[in-house]
């Protein structure tokens, strides 16, 4: 299988805002669900699908002490990327468009979609 299809399956597991929220506040160090649901506002039953889906794509780990369960990043690179790419949006203004449509007549399964901008 071709890295690019590794690679594209991770950034769609990466890419679910609820999970990039987990992730950069992962980043900061390990949490557990409560923690996590604390301070997104949102309830521990998202958060451990969330979780799950990270944990399954081998981008967190989990540890468990006492009763609760704590989640870390897999590796710091993770951290790194999840930072990186937020200050790179905010420099470049990137992905500023509404959605991609792949819907378009000719390009169904292709992977070239129609990109429509806000402005």
């Amino acid at each position: 299988m071709p890295i690019e299809e590794d690679q594209a399956r991770f950034l769609r597991c990466i890419g679910e805002p609820t999970r990039l929220q987990i992730l950069k506040l992962l980043a900061e160090g390990e949490r557990c669900v409560g923690e996590l649901a604390s301070v997104l506002s949102k309830e521990q039953s998202l958060i451990s699908h969330h979780l799950r889906v990270l944990k399954e794509c081998n981008i967190v780990k989990e540890r468990q002490e006492a009763q609760k369960v704590y989640y870390k990043l897999m590796d710091a690179g993770l951290a790194r990327l999840i930072i990186d790419s937020e200050a790179l949006m905010k420099e470049l203004s990137l992905c500023k468009c509404q959605e991609v449509n792949y819907e378009r007549e000719g390009n169904q399964g292709s992977g070239e979609g129609e990109i429509r901008s806000d402005s």
